[in-house]
């Protein structure tokens, strides 16, 4: 029995027994004598040993009860199932250890398997993104001669970042004088670039306006629009016989020069660029003051505010800076502008800055005296092509009253109709074009504010910008109020009532004089008291010189207003602004796009009207005056068509679900029932902007003797916001019509435009060719991807630092359970398939929550449970545990119930990234360990080193606190852990076996940090490049918040310890193991409830649970032994005490 070891069954598990011979030389066991000796891991025994002789069996479950309690039961010792060789036993404990002494990429199978399929989901959702489900490309380039004219009098003394910005005066080099009169103070700097010296006198005549472009934006992204806006004005400039009236000026395009700094990276930017533009405002206007020699106009009071990006948000701050001119700025035109949300939410300063600004905007509003009342806000935005701001967060309805403002996409703008990306934006002519009219219109010198009137001003945004019912195009040039027709010695046509009625039309036994080239009338009676309540009309050009069309409203002069006859006498009252259409782009069978036929541009549009008969209730007649008859032949050239009409029979609507579609899909075979020349399909239940859809429509052959007009004709429009697709010919398109539309963020209340929601697909098709449209609507599941990532874009990081906390969290348990700590990579393959899959289910289960509350409360009409006393209780109380927005916040906000694969998919796309990173990471540290091999010596002394760590951790706190922001700190932490790694691995393989366990152990533990600390790199890297770009032009002066010592200090400090070896072996880590664990834990459940809506929490979080440790690692000093003590001392009565009462 001498060299077995004995295993009694009432012991804990790593509880064992052995021969005790080695004891006889020391004196712990007489001479011969033999011993038991239990030994447990446990930390309830602390390592203690019971030793007992062998012969004395009684005495030796004396001990065992003694130490483990009365419970333990005896067993026979000799039990075969209890007999373990020593060698045996040894040898397991050592192949199962020795098994942790490398640097193992931890890949097995199954783990590979699923690393694969995260590298698949995450592939096609980025190859989605940026292939499927985008806008036609359709944009025509902008040319220009652009000159600009660096202000150098803008300097030092009018503000303090003077050498880091700049104020530049654009002026499209076509003929025109240079700004200034005095030449000699004009130095040229380039082939476009010009500098005015600071005593030069500069002149200003028109109407100031300032660029101000967005993050890495260049200020000469100005030239498109102002060149634009020049051309428009020189087109229309008084006395070249047009309507433009005195008082209309040009424009003067200021940009400001912000060294394309990147102002999404870092909000403290935006308030410091806000500060500049409001000191470069006051700047411009007392040019005016000083130059403006016209004394029938006022001098100028406010400037015209365009902005890009996140340009557009710095003018939306420049109302909150202390340094705001009052009334200096009352119009604000912005593209492609995150409004609601930052592009990135990984800084806090910026999230702060934009809850400002909401909070602001919000009561800007409130009365006739609030700060905003004169204030007009007009967002424009690019659509699916943009894909660097997600045009969702474009959305300012929520903050600006209609009447101040709107949120528009260039698809949806008039001549435009076409998507634009993050930059086409400034430069696609078809919408600077429209932007460049728009503010033309709104300028007149008359005013103070240089504008009209905040009414006048809405109502030509909205006609220039938006798909609406007046007539934007019309000019004073038209012909305009009433007109009497005498039918003596005119050429006309009286037709029939009919529903439908078409140009050119088959004459008839009643056309009088129709062989004249003179303009020829025909009068269509305007139905009364029958079915028809809408008149709608297409016709192929605007009225206008430049169409042979006109239309008038006319009545019978010989009849009373009430009087009806079949055929009118031979005098007309007609009106000619009463009848007013927009234009919608043609559609032939050559059409590819909208505007285009193939490649080619070809500008051709069509205008369609559409009025209640309500409104044309005092006319008679509408009058349709053909002014050249002879042409027209071919009816892609000119043509009329004019349909009466019940509304309400030509509008179907669907009540689907999301669940329908993915099943079946939506399918028409005969499309619109009855000749219509437009036919609207309502679906009101297709309103989660995260799917996107496929329409195939094909069509029949025209049924009869017709001949099409023009092709079928589709618009899709949504009301989140002001969006309006248009598809022409689409018979024609093979592979579908991509539909897809923006709408609310998911942390964000609901915003409608008006009660109606999901989306309608209006179909135009000629009404005298009847041609029956067939279609089928599906789900684009694989583009529907993309729309995902393009919206939570930061969940990824999120999850993967979950990820990261779930396998540290693991490692540091089995740690403090058995002393070792396992290879990250190790421990995160054994948790793929049991820790993740359960969290998995975790996720699924918190989102059916979330999309149950959001349906529960969205059915309760509160309105009506608010007089029931007890429903009015059960509200409050749930509002009282379940806190407005707190749910809602929660995870990836408010969905549908059918998105719940959406968490768990992110999780598993995000064990894949996390996967990789640590081979990365893996990789890096071996290769730097085969460096330090080469570079080192075998016997390092850890005190020198611990002194130089000391030194360096004080030194990088004194750079923070004055030089350098904390983000650069923090980013120097990751690269030491990467070299400390290194001399962690080179270190455990040169140590011998006594004592590789606690090396191998402080190798593992800083690899896992190592992965931690990685992926806070993203809240750190942005503001680091900020410091970096700005070092490059010369400015080193940093932000007050990013030398926050305290922000960085922890993970310093902790580091500095990693790097002297003293992070894992001491003892008090071990007796703190729960709770290390559980601030984990806390961390893992505010990520999964707040981390995708507030990203930027991690790296503090992080902060937090780092400080923990720092604190266990002063636990081991005396003061820190001192402290615990007292602590202990100072608790332990208390807890008695508490428990007594």
């Amino acid at each position: 029995m001498r060299d077995c070891l004995f295993l009694h069954p009432c012991f804990p598990r790593d509880t064992f027994v052995e021969d005790t011979e080695k004891l006889h030389g020391n004196g712990q066991m007489p001479q011969g004598g033999k011993a038991l000796v239990l030994s447990t891991k446990t930390s309830w025994m602390s390592g203690q040993h019971i030793t007992t002789p062998l012969e004395d069996s009684a005495s030796f479950e004396t001990n065992v009860q003694h130490s483990f309690g009365t419970s333990a039961k005896r067993r026979p010792l000799g039990d075969d199932h209890h007999l373990v060789e020593p060698s045996q036993r040894r040898q397991g404990e050592q192949s199962t250890r020795k098994r942790y002494h490398s640097s193992s990429n931890g890949c097995s199978v199954t783990f590979f398997t699923l690393f694969m399929l995260s590298c698949v989901l995450l592939g096609c959702a980025l190859h989605s993104s940026f292939n499927h489900q985008l806008d036609p490309k359709g944009c025509q380039m902008t040319y220009m001669y652009p000159s600009y004219y660096k202000i150098m009098g803008f300097d030092h003394d009018k503000t303090r970042l003077a050498g880091k910005y700049g104020l530049v005066l654009y002026r499209h080099d076509s003929g025109t004088t240079p700004p200034i009169s005095d030449p000699s103070q004009l130095t040229r700097t380039g082939d476009y670039d010009h500098t005015i010296a600071k005593s030069a006198k500069i002149r200003v005549n028109g109407i100031p306006a300032l660029f101000i472009p967005g993050n890495a934006g260049s200020a000469k992204q100005v030239r498109s629009i102002a060149t634009e806006a020049w051309k428009y004005h020189h087109e229309t400039a008084p006395g070249q016989g047009n309507s433009r009236m005195p008082w209309s000026k040009s424009i003067d395009f200021f940009t400001v020069d912000l060294n394309e700094e990147f102002s999404a990276f870092h909000g403290q930017l935006l308030l410091e660029q806000a500060g500049y533009v409001n000191e470069a405002i006051a700047y411009i206007l007392s040019l005016y003051s000083d130059n403006n020699s016209d004394s029938r106009f006022p001098k100028p009071k406010s400037v015209l505010i365009i902005g890009h990006s996140m340009g557009g948000v710095v003018a939306r701050t420049l109302f909150t800076m202390d340094n705001y001119l009052p009334g200096s700025v009352n119009t604000i035109v912005t593209l492609a502008t995150p409004h609601m949300v930052p592009p990135l939410a990984l800084d806090y300063e910026i999230t702060r800055i934009y809850d400002k600004i909401e909070a602001f905007w919000r009561q800007g509003y409130e009365n006739p005296h609030s700060t905003l009342v004169n204030v007009s806000l007009v967002s424009i935005l690019g659509g699916n092509q943009d894909i660097t701001v997600n045009s969702d967060s474009g959305n300012i309805h929520h903050i600006v009253p209609q009447s101040h403002g709107f949120a528009v996409f260039t698809s949806s703008i008039p001549n435009a109709w076409v998507g634009s990306d993050h930059l086409s934006i400034l430069w696609c002519n078809q919408v600077v074009r429209a932007i460049g009219k728009a503010l033309g219109d709104i300028v007149d010198a008359r005013n103070v504010d240089q504008v009209k009137p905040l009414g006048d001003r809405m109502k030509i945004f909205r006609n220039r910008l938006l798909t609406g019912s007046e007539d934007h195009t019309r000019t004073a040039s038209s012909n305009v109020g009433e007109e009497t027709i005498s039918l003596s010695n005119r050429s006309y046509t009286f037709e029939k009532q009919e529903h439908i009625w078409t140009l050119p039309s088959t004459p008839t036994p009643e056309t009088k004089n129709a062989g004249s080239p003179t303009p020829h009338l025909y009068i269509l009676p305007i139905p009364k008291h029958q079915e028809p309540d809408t008149l709608t009309l297409l016709m192929s050009c605007r009225q206008g010189p430049n169409c042979d069309l006109s239309l008038l409203l006319c009545n019978d002069r010989s009849e009373t207003s009430t009087g009806m006859s079949s055929q009118p006498s031979t005098v007309l009252s007609c009106q000619h602004d009463n009848l007013s259409t927009v234009p919608i782009p043609a559609s032939t069978s050559l059409s590819t796009l909208p505007l285009y036929e193939g490649d080619r541009f070809t500008d051709q549009e069509y205008h369609f009207g559409s009025k209640r008969l309500s409104d044309l209730a005092k006319f008679q007649y509408l009058v349709v005056e053909d002014r050249n008859p002879r042409r027209g032949g071919q009816f892609d050239e000119k043509f009329l068509i004019v349909h009466f009409k019940n509304e309400a029979s030509t509008i179907e609507t669907v009540e689907t679900t999301t669940i329908g579609l993915l099943r079946r899909g939506l399918t028409r075979s005969k499309f619109p029932e009855r000749p219509s020349l437009v036919s609207t399909l309502r679906l009101p239940n297709v309103d989660n902007s995260l799917l996107a859809y496929n329409l195939k429509v094909h069509g029949s052959s025209c049924r009869g003797s017709g001949v099409k007009r023009f092709s079928p004709l589709l618009k899709q429009s949504s009301w989140t916001m002001n969006e309006d697709k248009y598809a022409v010919n689409i018979v024609a398109k093979n592979s579908g019509i991509d539909i897809n539309f923006h709408g609310n963020l998911p942390y964000f209340d609901e915003i409608l435009l008006r009660d109606d929601k999901g989306i309608d697909l209006q179909f135009w098709t000629d009404p005298t060719c009847p041609e029956y449209l067939t279609f089928t609507l599906s789900v684009d599941k694989y583009g529907s991807l993309g729309k995902v990532v393009i919206r939570y874009r930061t969940a990824i990081l999120v999850f993967s630092f979950m990820v990261v906390i779930l396998t540290l969290r693991a490692q540091i348990e089995g740690w403090g359970k058995d002393g070792t700590f396992k290879p990250f990579g190790i421990v995160l393959s054994q948790l793929a398939t049991t820790t993740f899959a359960k969290f998995s289910v975790l996720l699924v289960v918190l989102f059916m929550i979330q999309s149950m509350k959001s349906r529960a409360m969205a059915s309760l009409d509160l309105d009506i449970l608010a007089d029931n006393i007890i429903a009015d209780k059960l509200i409050k109380g749930y509002h009282l545990w379940f806190p407005t927005g707190w749910l809602d916040d929660a995870l990836l906000g408010r969905n549908e119930m059918f998105f719940w694969f959406l968490a768990p998919v992110f999780f598993q796309v995000a064990v894949g990234v996390v996967a990789f990173v640590w081979f990365v990471l893996n990789s890096i540290v071996k290769f730097t360990a085969i460096l330090t091999k080469v570079v080192t010596k075998k016997n390092d002394h850890h005190r020198s080193q611990d002194n130089r760590g000391r030194v360096v951790a004080v030194a990088a706190c004194v750079l923070v606190a004055t030089v350098v922001p904390y983000q650069f700190a923090f980013a120097a932490t990751v690269v030491a852990l990467i070299i400390i790694g290194a001399r962690a691995m080179v270190l455990a393989q040169r140590e011998t076996a006594a004592s590789a366990e606690t090396a191998w152990n402080h190798f593992h533990f800083t690899m896992a940090i190592l992965v931690m600390f990685f992926f806070l790199l993203p809240f750190a890297v942005p503001a680091l490049v900020v410091w970096i770009r700005n070092g490059a032009v010369g400015w080193w002066k940093s932000f007050g918040p990013d030398h926050r010592v305290d922000y960085v200090a922890p993970f310093i400090i902790f580091v500095q310890g990693l790097a002297n070896g003293k992070a894992v072996t001491k003892t008090s880590w071990r007796r703190y193991v729960k709770v290390t664990v559980a601030l984990l834990d806390a961390m893992l459940g505010y990520l999964v409830v707040f981390g995708v809506r507030y990203t930027w929490q991690i790296y503090f979080l992080t902060r937090a649970w780092v400080s923990w440790l720092v604190v266990l690692r002063l636990l081991e000093t005396e003061v820190g032994r001192t402290a615990e003590r007292w602590a202990r001392q100072v608790l332990v009565p208390l807890r008695a005490h508490t428990k007594q009462e």
